[in-house]
């Protein structure tokens, strides 16, 4: 988890939400559209009444989810997405980043890759009800990584899914040549920068670019970007559950 909710959670009007969001976003430097902040609204909304049932997320308060979650996730846009471009959310979860993306981003296209069945159904749900350009994958990012969509999308994102070593593992073979993974980090993913270079580089990543953002509530937050300069060898990504049994160390 990125942060520990209050233990008091709130109950926002429609119009105080929407002022939230406008908000949070706007810290993080992008600009939604009154429609847009609408459909985010709706998401949280979403998100609120599944929370519990399909184990989505500890924060509660709407106030809080929408600088953690979606100016969190939206952080994702201080690097380059090109028009178009098709995005794969790894261990998505509860949709973030990508549901967050799509939303604001509505050229982008987007697929939703959790293996949970109980997120999955969810994330079904949230693409019916919100109309997005999205698909859903339930199967785990190791298989997809070995099977039909392996190199096959432009940009890979992930968000707190795993240590930086095995997010590499995860994202880089979905990732064609040329294209590109962005990983949502802590501050605390600093001791990691080392063997994360060295994974990457074994999976066909060029080095590790590394910037730091401040959200409004004050929380750190490091976007790695790698670019994938050759394609990632036969061997990776490793079955089901061995990176992280068994991280690479480069």
């Amino acid at each position: 988890m990125w942060t520990t909710p209050t233990s008091t959670t709130r109950v926002l009007t429609p119009d105080r939400l929407s002022l939230a969001l406008r908000d949070e976003i706007a810290a993080v430097g992008v600009s939604p559209t009154l429609l847009q902040i609408d459909r985010l609204a709706a998401y949280l909304g979403l998100i609120a009444r599944w929370r519990s049932r399909a184990r989505l997320t500890a924060i509660a308060d709407p106030a809080e989810a929408a600088r953690l979650h979606i100016a969190d996730s939206l952080l994702c846009l201080r690097t380059t997405f090109a028009p178009g471009s098709s995005v794969v959310d790894v261990g998505s979860g509860a949709g973030l980043p990508g549901v967050p993306l799509a939303i604001v981003r509505d050229d982008l296209r987007v697929t939703l890759l959790e293996p949970d069945r109980r997120k999955a159904a969810f994330l079904e749900g949230a693409v019916a009800e919100l109309d997005l350009r999205a698909a859903v994958l339930a199967v785990a990012a190791e298989d997809a990584g070995r099977g039909r969509q392996r190199e096959s999308f432009d940009i890979a994102v992930a968000r707190a899914v795993a240590p930086l070593v095995v997010s590499c593992e995860l994202t880089l073979p979905l990732v064609r040549v040329g294209g590109r993974v962005v990983l949502l980090k802590g501050p605390s993913v600093t001791v990691e920068l080392g063997g994360g270079r060295g994974a990457a580089r074994v999976l066909g990543g060029a080095d590790l670019e590394v910037s730091e953002w401040t959200l409004r509530g004050g929380e750190r937050r490091l976007l790695v970007v790698i670019r994938k300069d050759h394609p990632t060898p036969p061997g990776y990504p490793r079955r089901v559950g061995v990176p992280r049994k068994r991280p690479l160390n480069g």
